[in-house]
C-alpha cells in the first residue's frame, strides 16, 4: 500500500512549555499514522511550535483522522497541514 507523508505545524496550547512532552502525547494519541521526524521551531514573538512529518497509509479520510487525533491531544491548540506528498520508494535496478 502506498504511503503518504504529511508535514504538519502543531501549535501548543496556552501555558504549554514542554514541547518534548507534548510530542510524546501526540505520538501516543496518533493511531492512524506514525511520526517519522520532528523539530521544535521558533514561530514568532518568541512562540515555539512543533514541526513534524507523519507517515500514513493512502486511504480515504486519513487526513481527517490524523487531524482529529492530534487536535484531541491535551496541550494542542491547533494544527496545520503544510504539505502532503507520496513517500518515495527506493528501488534497485537489476544488473
Amino acid at each position: 500500500m502506498k504511503q503518504i507523508v504529511y508535514t504538519l505545524r502543531v501549535f501548543p496550547g496556552e501555558g504549554v512549555t514542554d514541547l518534548d512532552q507534548l510530542l510524546t502525547g501526540i505520538s501516543g494519541n496518533l493511531k492512524s499514522g506514525r511520526i517519522t521526524a520532528s523539530q521544535i521551531a521558533d514561530f514568532f514573538f518568541g512562540m515555539k511550535i512543533l514541526l513534524m512529518n507523519v507517515e500514513a497509509p493512502e486511504v480515504d479520510g486519513i487526513s481527517d483522522k490524523i487531524e482529529s487525533e492530534i487536535k484531541s491531544t491535551p496541550g494542542v491548540s491547533d494544527m496545520e497541514i503544510l504539505m502532503v506528498s507520496r513517500k518515495i520508494e527506493v528501488w534497485k535496478e537489476d544488473g
